[in-house]
């Protein structure tokens, strides 16, 4: 199990803790880092060297948190690795 940290400026309804989330994987710097976006487009992770690449696309939200200085949303998703 691999857990990934997604930011969410909005609220959206259905990223609640149980639900089932696809993700989209992106690249930077010639493909050698890579991202995930939450689809449809409502989150996004952190960068990650290309070696540590998700090697599965659905996960599983286990945790939504509201940073109270920013306000945005930060949701937690766990993967089957």
């Amino acid at each position: 199990m691999r857990e990934m940290e997604f930011k969410m400026e909005i609220d959206y309804e259905w990223v609640k803790e149980g639900a089932e989330v696809s993700v989209e994987e992106g690249y930077l710097q010639d493909g050698l880092v890579v991202y995930y976006t939450i689809v449809p487009a409502v989150a996004m992770s952190g960068n990650y060297p290309r070696q540590e690449a998700l090697r599965s696309r659905t996960g599983t939200v286990i945790r939504v948190r509201q940073d109270e200085s920013s306000g945005a949303f930060y949701v937690t998703a766990a993967f089957d690795e």
